[in-house]
């Protein structure tokens, strides 16, 4: 799939969505013209059906949360022609969540790839993290735990499945399998939101992995 489905956009509008989903969707927004138009047939179709409902009374701490989310959320999703995705140029909906200003800090992880966890989009059972892999790589072949959805940002990749370009989204599920390689000169930067750990079939590199997330 390189367009999220119809069931998260509705998730995102009505917020039912987990914050790193409602991010990918807004972030897919920014770089494929057709996604902003998508999410936005979504929240009118939603804005469509709360019209007809009876006003009810909002609970003062449910209140809290939205104006929270609210003021942390770009407010508005900018149609943009497709345009090259540099450390420096990451959409909007994500660059509100790094961390400091100036060069990002990419840790090792297996595979030679890059990573940023994306600390206010974790929360229990859901991670996010930009990942950064260079030309020719490969992250070696796993399994998920969960769901997971990898939105490329800059550069391509491919997998036994199909290719992968700027604004595609990958998705994957616990028994789908894969080896994404680098394709192209490009280096490929990758929004991955998680619902479940990632499960490498080598063992050697899997504990590699759980030791570098360690050191980090």
């Amino acid at each position: 799939m390189t367009l999220i489905d119809d069931g998260l956009l509705l998730d995102h509008a009505s917020g039912a969505a987990p914050a790193a989903l409602s991010a990918l969707a807004l972030a897919q927004a920014e770089l494929r013209p057709e996604a902003a138009r998508r999410l936005g047939l979504a929240e009118a179709a939603l804005g469509a059906l709360l019209e007809g409902e009876s006003p009810a009374r909002l609970d003062p701490e449910a209140r809290s949360r939205l104006l929270a989310r609210l003021e942390g959320a770009p407010q508005d999703v900018p149609v943009a022609a497709p345009r090259r995705a540099p450390d420096d140029a990451l959409p909007g909906a994500l660059r509100a969540h790094l961390s400091g200003n100036g060069a990002l800090g990419w840790r090792k992880r297996a595979g030679g790839r890059g990573e940023i966890r994306l600390e206010t989009l974790c929360e229990p059972g859901v991670e996010a993290a930009l990942i950064r892999l260079e030309p020719g790589r490969t992250i070696p072949r796993h399994d998920h735990g969960g769901e997971e959805y990898t939105l490329v940002l800059s550069g391509a990749f491919s997998d036994e499945r199909a290719l992968y370009r700027r604004g595609d989204v990958c998705t994957g599920g616990p028994g789908e399998t894969h080896t994404p390689r680098v394709e192209g000169e490009e280096t490929c930067i990758c929004l991955i939101v998680s619902l479940g750990r990632m499960k490498f079939e080598n063992p050697l590199i899997a504990l590699y992995d759980r030791f570098l997330a360690r050191r980090s």
